[in-house]
């Protein structure tokens, strides 16, 4: 095990300053490491310590006065600081044996001087030695790292920085991947191996047993947890920085081996493309997907389009969102292939659990990458999600592909009607897109609500937003008024004109969803920019 950034008792025992002084209680505590040196002068210190300090006084703050004494030293017992010295002579003439034989209990070093000393320069001795101490771990740290960054540039870095942590540290090396993989180095019997994994998985850890733990993280996921076990000497801050510094050569050694692997996706894109465009049987599809995953089984799949304003700048660093992306598709057993056309991304989502709660799985993934502070640092802006319908057949991601580029269209044209990013959410408005393939939404327009859109636009009246209302307050005429911030009279007074355009049984089941659903398709169409043609045709007609 490698030195930790405190100095011992022991070591500073070995200094010109305490030739001189003589541990007289508590000497197995010696190996007590020191942080700082601190001069205290009272009685009442608990709030005074962080521990790890060396207590340097002359006893003028209790003299001769044993009960303060004894309260002195088991405060600092209890505030774990690493030893008290004091100097004998001018306030104190000896330590009582019930002072030394509590220090002894606690392996707690009192030192004492017989001879006078300047604190002053004990203190600036020790520091000095702690200073030199920090510089000589940052100055192992940076060697360390360098060789990290050699090995790096190497074939198979992983094992060999995964051995060279073992080598430098002398402890065991336990790596355990998300799938559950475990290396171990060095190697352990299998009793030995699942006795530590017992204790590394309960937190149960006996006392001769340290451990310290680092997770191996890239692209804001954790990719595997990394241990360092000894079974003799304890973990020090030192061992737990060289750990850190591993698991990040580690997550730099997993990101590349993925980025080359996404590289290799990336160059599959034309399959996709052909997928997507309908041109490829089952077979054909099963057999493709079997040669990327050989454990891949989708239970179906659909389409997610994900549109940013910006994605031809960050083109060079498109590898690193598709790597971000998959990781968290991943986690919630989705399959990820993906494809990029102008300002859009284009996901086939490919289901690898059940099938029941896909959707909300999806919707999850989704809300996750709008929050997502990567993605934000990825200058990637104004993301706009849009999902297909659900297929079970995967010969059909051409129907799911059309399904979520109509969902993108209709969600950029009403943004305030549309929250959702489902094709299935759509619900009256998949009508409206039916009667718009087929050139029969200007008809059925005009048909239902074409008399209110020309009253509207001749006298500037708002007939129809009270005709919208009145419907989604299902004729509750109190209610309708307080929503359009009128007086029931003049509610009354425009219900008796839209009972004259588009006659009194407008509230009739059949007709009342034949005027909502032609209100909708009017909005599309208003949101289309389509409805001074619509204003053109009833004039005219």
């Amino acid at each position: 095990m490698n030195f930790e950034g405190k100095l011992s008792v022991q070591e500073i025992l070995q200094t010109q300053h305490f030739e001189d002084a003589k541990v007289i209680g508590g000497e197995a505590g010696i190996h007590r490491l020191i942080r700082w040196v601190h001069v205290l002068e009272v009685t009442s210190i608990q709030n005074l310590l962080h521990g790890n300090e060396l207590i340097l006084s002359t006893g003028v703050g209790w003299k001769e006065d044993h009960n303060s004494f004894y309260s002195l030293v088991q405060q600092s017992i209890n505030a774990n600081a690493a030893g008290l010295c004091i100097e004998l002579g001018t306030y104190i003439s000896k330590i009582p044996q019930k002072i030394i034989d509590l220090a002894n209990s606690y392996d707690f070093p009192i030192i004492v001087f017989f001879k006078k000393v300047k604190f002053i320069d004990i203190t600036q001795e020790v520091h000095s030695l702690l200073i030199k101490k920090h510089y000589q771990i940052l100055e192992d740290l940076e060697e360390y790292s360098s060789n990290l960054n050699q090995l790096l540039l190497s074939p198979d870095p992983h094992k060999k920085i995964l051995e060279f942590l073992h080598g430098y540290l002398k402890v065991t090396v336990f790596y355990i991947s998300n799938q559950g993989e475990i290396q171990v180095i060095p190697r352990k019997t299998p009793m030995e191996q699942e006795k530590i994994l017992q204790a590394l998985q309960t937190g149960e850890v006996t006392s001769n047993l340290h451990i310290a733990h680092q997770s191996v993280q890239a692209l804001d996921h954790t990719f595997a947890d990394l241990f360092i076990v000894s079974e003799r000497e304890e973990i020090t801050e030192f061992d737990s920085l060289i750990l850190d510094r591993s698991a990040i050569a580690l997550a730099q050694s997993l990101l590349r081996e993925l980025y080359i692997e996404e590289q290799r996706k990336t160059e599959e894109g034309e399959w996709v493309r052909t997928w997507l465009a309908g041109k490829n049987s089952e077979e054909q599809i099963h057999k493709y997907l079997l040669e990327i995953d050989p454990n891949l089984r989708p239970n179906g799949c659909t389409v997610l389009l994900c549109k940013a304003e910006n994605l031809n700048k960050v083109t060079s660093e498109f590898n690193y969102f598709k790597l971000y992306t998959r990781s968290i598709f991943e986690r919630k057993g989705i399959f990820l292939l993906t494809h990029i056309e102008k300002d859009t991304i284009i996901f086939i989502l490919l289901n690898n659990r059940k099938d029941n709660d896909f959707k909300y799985r999806v919707q999850e993934v989704i809300d996750h990458l709008k929050g997502s502070e990567f993605i934000k640092k990825q200058k990637l802006s104004h993301l706009e999600f849009s999902v297909g319908k659900f297929v079970n057949n995967l010969d059909y991601v051409k129907s799911s592909y059309h399904t979520a580029k109509e969902t993108m269209s209709l969600r950029e044209k009403m943004p305030n009607e549309l929250l959702n990013y489902f094709y299935e959410d759509l619900y009256i408005f998949r009508l409206v897109l039916a009667a718009n393939s087929q050139g029969v939404l200007h008809e059925f327009i005009h048909d239902y609500i074409g008399p209110v859109l020309l009253h509207d636009q001749q006298n500037n009246g708002e007939l129809l937003k009270t005709l919208k209302v009145y419907l989604q307050c299902k004729g509750a005429k109190k209610e309708t008024a307080e929503q359009l911030h009128i007086v029931r009279q003049t509610l009354y007074h425009r219900l008796d004109r839209l009972y004259e355009l588009i006659g009194r049984d407008f509230m009739e089941p059949y007709k009342r969803q034949a005027i909502e659903a032609s209100i909708s398709a009017y909005e599309y169409a208003s949101a289309s920019k389509f409805s001074y043609e619509y204003i053109s045709k009833f004039k005219s007609s």
